[in-house]
């Protein structure tokens, strides 16, 4: 193989790499976001929802999701830094359970238990759907673990 071949595998084996890390990070950031809106909204520590927990969650499951990606590039092998990271990996995936069960269907249950309102609809469909693709794009990482090994 030859050392412009090389250097072409190279780069798009990180263009790949890159693009499944930047699908779930960029659905992170988008829930942070709104964390952000509603740490400003209520104040840091207010009656349930938490706006903190979507924050803090959001940047503990990134960080999760980069050591996790790190584990995988690093090839097969057994040591504690890649069990951490693997267990880890069980972060991002209550974090969006958490936010499509409390952001998404939760504020669908308030619509109708409380009072309708299309700011709230519209909060819900976001919580359901960007925490599902949180979920499947980390889905699709697990996936590209396995076929790894």
């Amino acid at each position: 193989m030859t050392d412009q071949a090389q250097q072409s595998a190279q780069h798009a084996q990180a263009v790949h790499s890159a693009e499944m890390l930047g699908k779930p990070l960029f659905a992170i950031l988008l829930v942070v976001i709104y964390g952000i809106y509603r740490i400003v909204q209520e104040g840091v520590w207010p009656a349930w929802p938490n706006g903190s927990i979507l924050v803090g969650g959001g940047i503990l499951s990134a960080v999760c999701i980069i050591a996790y990606m790190k584990s995988i590039e690093g090839g097969p092998g057994r040591s504690w830094g890649k069990a951490i990271s693997g267990f880890s990996g069980l972060i991002p995936y209550a974090y969006s359970l958490y936010v499509i069960g409390f952001v998404g269907v939760w504020s669908l249950v308030q619509l109708f238990t409380v009072g309708f309102s299309w700011g709230g609809l519209i909060a819900s469909l976001f919580g359901v759907l960007n925490g599902y693709r949180i979920l499947k794009t980390f889905y699709v990482i697990t996936e590209l673990s396995v076929a790894k090994v």
